[in-house]
């Protein structure tokens, strides 16, 4: 390493810099785990406005921490980050550690030695890229509104909800400053040959093989690779050519399948022609040099985000049925085709087994996931000249200047707060509701998970993506799939037949950070964004009176509804390995925010 690149690799660790992104993850810290009810503070006193102040006891005795904060609904607290002291032996010093933090909180908290000492390891490297992010400088929102879809997607941050969002264990600082998306590289994706004797193509009937890779390979390409094959006494039509990500290669596949790379069943070619940018998830590729084309995802075995993010052979075997069926659904809804919803599909995906872990019973997950690539349909081709696109991520985005991105886009929009949101509401959650209570399918439309398509910066409709990983299935949908095709999907864990795609995957998940940057940022009442939901639910309930026994039985106004922890689910079950993900953990009750105005509609009628 030269003495430039060392000097680079630390400039993000400005102490200033350093202290701003503790104290943002502190406070981030202590709002998520107030929420899951690990951190129970101490209310010190309360303002005529609402404002609380806290103290929060740690192990010991000479050290406690003091904030402030505004409760919000779903038991979500907007902290105010200046508020938060530490006293230590009476004596107020730096809270910019949250590494400390953790440890002060150890017994507190009942934390696992080993499970700590991980999760710090965790924490450092989601600080890290916090200090990267703020040295190389945040976009203000007023030119981000104006931007492409691409630069906007480089802003964004990582999940709301997850403390340590960007994790990212086994990444060393090259492999960072490579291929965080943050970091904004283009790279070239590393192509192989792989036997089809261990790997399978599987794809939408209307695609063909050949015109396939033809496609996003080029003819010229294609054909070195063909003679590459042929150089090696190969016989090109026994193999399938597949991009893979170069960490993986250097890191997984060159040792791990080192005897199938010995015995010619998997083959390295060259690099493909085409630039392609990371997205936030990392592991999944947008074609900058054609755009039309297919997003590419591949395996990359760092463990980020709660899992480890290989590329599981049965979501790569059912992608393109489950796209198939998800399409049928749509072309033949007449609701969802006027909303204007757009399904990205997953068309076309290699699954490639290693010979070894494949015969172990129920080997720890992700050792049978190191191989494997998922093409999906890129957005571009879907929009109209006047509309862009912004990953609705985007709305929950604060620049450098404490300026809210989605006030930004409502000033620019020149509608008022309440048009705006019940535009956004339209666009995103009323497909919602029609994909679960017309066809029983749960998916999981988080921010990433979300395109939205905007018009003069409004939100009129919204691309879904990243389903087939994460669908669940209740017993409705079941029953409409062929048995075959269910077992490959995950089913719904819901003995309360609540509808937690709606409760938690959006109120919680979401609509928590939104209505509170609303309120905070836009001068928004929480309770008029809660209102103007009910009335996008009411709405839709009126409009499907067909629907009403299934209105009933997956209730949306249920007085309460589970909690799901997500940072407790690290913190209490540590790093050990399973045979499948893990399913989150829920306990307690939210009080719904629906019931402030359901409760009310009830009274008028009697």
């Amino acid at each position: 390493m030269t003495t430039k690149n060392l000097t680079g690799s630390v400039a993000p660790l400005d102490q200033s810099i350093w202290e701003k992104v503790n104290l943002n993850l502190l406070a981030k810290t202590l709002a998520e785990l107030m929420h899951e009810e690990v951190a129970r503070p101490q209310v010190t006193s309360t303002e005529e406005d609402g404002l609380m102040h806290f103290r929060l006891h740690t192990d010991h005795e000479n050290i406690y921490y003091t904030f402030s904060a505004y409760a919000r609904l779903l038991d979500y607290w907007h902290i105010l980050k200046p508020s938060i002291q530490k006293f230590e032996n009476g004596q107020e010093k730096s809270a910019a550690d949250v590494p400390a933090f953790f440890v002060e909180q150890q017994q507190s908290f009942g934390l696992n030695s080993f499970t700590l000492a991980r999760y710090i390891e965790e924490v450092l490297h989601t600080l890290y890229a916090d200090a990267f992010i703020i040295s190389k400088g945040r976009i203000a929102v007023g030119q981000l509104a104006d931007a492409d879809y691409q630069t906007i997607e480089h802003q964004m941050e990582g999940h709301p909800w997850m403390i340590v969002n960007k994790g990212r264990l086994d990444f060393n600082h090259t492999d960072y400053l490579n291929y965080a998306p943050e970091a904004n590289q283009h790279v070239q994706l590393l192509w192989i040959a792989v036997h089809k004797s261990r790997a399978t193509f599987n794809a939408v009937k209307e695609i063909n093989e050949e015109a396939f890779f033809e496609a996003e390979l080029g003819k010229e390409k294609l054909v070195q690779f063909r003679a590459i094959l042929s150089a090696k006494n190969r016989d090109a039509s026994a193999y399938l050519f597949m991009p893979v990500h170069e960490w993986q290669w250097n890191n997984k596949l060159l040792i791990i399948f080192a005897a199938d790379i010995a015995n010619q069943l998997l083959i390295p070619l060259e690099t493909g022609d085409d630039l392609y940018s990371p997205q936030q998830s990392i592991r999944t590729f947008f074609n900058l040099s054609n755009p039309g084309k297919h997003y590419v995802k591949t395996a990359i075995s760092i463990l980020n985000t709660g899992t480890v993010r290989g590329l599981p052979p049965k979501q790569l075997a059912i992608a393109p049925r489950l796209t198939s069926w998800l399409k049928d659904m749509l072309l033949n809804d007449i609701c969802l085709q006027e909303m204007g919803l757009i399904l990205l599909g997953e068309v076309a995906t290699i699954g490639y087994l290693h010979p070894s872990y494949n015969e172990i019973i129920d080997p720890p997950f992700q050792y049978n996931e190191f191989l494997g690539v998922l093409w999906r349909e890129s957005p571009g081709q879907f929009i109209k000249p006047e509309e862009q696109l912004m990953t609705m991520a985007s709305l929950l985005y604060i620049d450098d200047q404490g300026q809210s991105f989605v006030a930004e886009l409502i000033k620019k929009s020149g509608l008022s707060t309440e048009e705006w949101l019940m535009s956004y509401l339209n666009a995103y959650l009323k497909p919602l509701l029609q994909i679960y209570y017309q066809h029983s399918v749960c998916v999981n439309p988080h921010g990433e998970n979300v395109i939205l398509v905007f018009k003069d910066y409004v939100p009129v409709r919204m691309i879904l993506k990243d389903f087939a990983g994460d669908i669940l299935l209740n017993e409705e949908a079941q029953a409409k799939l062929p048995k075959d095709f269910s077992e490959h999907m995950i089913l719904s864990s819901n003995p309360e037949n609540v509808p937690l795609v709606i409760l938690i995957g959006v109120f919680e998940a979401y609509f928590r950070y939104l209505s509170d940057i609303l309120q905070t940022a836009a001068g928004y009442p929480e309770k008029s964004f809660w209102k103007c939901v009910y009335n996008v639910i009411e709405t839709y309930q009126q409009e499907h009176p067909d629907l009403e026994a299934k209105f009933e039985r997956y209730n949306l106004f249920v007085p309460t509804f589970k909690r799901l922890n997500l940072n407790s689910q690290r913190l209490f079950n540590g790093y050990k390995e399973t045979t499948g993900f893990a399913r989150s953990h829920k306990s307690g009750a939210l009080n719904n925010p629906l019931l402030l105005f359901k409760t009310v509609e009830v009274l008028k009628e009697n």
